[in-house]
């Protein structure tokens, strides 16, 4: 009777899953890599993604890992998790540029952040959730104040978060650019929009960062995705999704 407990114990912690909460941006990389995990560890692990709000209080009951799509991000989510997050066990992982998504075949010809500043250039941008004065940093990264007033005009649409920037790319067809990160491009597909790369000087970069929760109680298979996540072996996933390996 022992042998035979000691294999269904055996078998619930190979089934026992692994929850995952954060938002969209890494969402897409994080899932496919627990499916590899799955697969090589038979741990299943569950991503939850989305606005914070659709997944904050759950992760609050049964979270084993947090991640983010940026440090501000992350900071946020420890003052929200006290007993779940703490600043020295954040460990950061692969970053994102900024740039702007464009109208399949650019017909606006944008090649520049100068380009969405011309006259009747309508644009689109991500003021929170990891993006608040994202726009901002961008624009003043030369120093010009003239680009930030140039660029206010343009601004037809402030997305609270980059899920309801993406509806609204797809909903409203006069919008000409939006200032995301560059894996939104590959999340809207090729038939959606294209992404321009910013120049060198103006370009922002920020990193995802991720944790074990202090409450989880299988932390050391937490540990084991997150470092799977981070692994050479995972760069490609990330690539492929738009992210800059490291």
């Amino acid at each position: 009777m022992c042998g035979v407990g000691a294999l269904l114990l055996l078998g619930s912690a190979l089934k026992a899953d692994i929850m995952v909460y954060g938002p969209g941006g890494p969402a897409p990389v994080l899932k496919e890599l627990a499916k590899q995990f799955e697969e090589q560890t038979k741990h299943k692990v569950q991503v939850v993604a989305g606005p914070t709000p659709s997944w904050i209080e759950q992760a609050k009951k049964d979270a084993d890992i947090i991640f983010s799509g940026n440090s501000s991000m992350m900071d946020g989510f420890i003052k929200t998790l006290p007993k779940q997050l703490e600043t020295n066990n954040i460990q950061v992982l692969n970053i994102r540029q900024a740039g702007i998504v464009v109208r399949p075949g650019n017909p606006k010809k944008i090649k520049t952040f100068d380009d969405i500043l011309q006259k009747g250039v309508k644009v689109m941008v991500v003021d929170g959730a990891g993006q608040v004065g994202l726009y901002e940093d961008i624009a003043l990264r030369k120093g010009k104040r003239e680009n930030l007033a140039t660029l206010r005009k343009n601004i037809v649409f402030y997305a609270p978060n980059s899920k309801a920037a993406v509806e609204k790319w797809n909903q409203d067809k006069s919008i000409d650019a939006l200032i995301i990160w560059s894996h939104w491009a590959h999340t809207l597909g090729s038939d959606s929009a294209a992404f321009v790369s910013l120049k060198a000087d103006e370009v922002i970069y920020r990193a995802a960062e991720i944790a074990v929760s202090n409450t989880s109680k299988q932390k050391d298979v937490a540990q084991q995705f997150i470092d799977f996540v981070r692994s050479k072996g995972a760069e490609q996933v990330w690539k492929k999704w738009g992210w800059q390996a490291n």
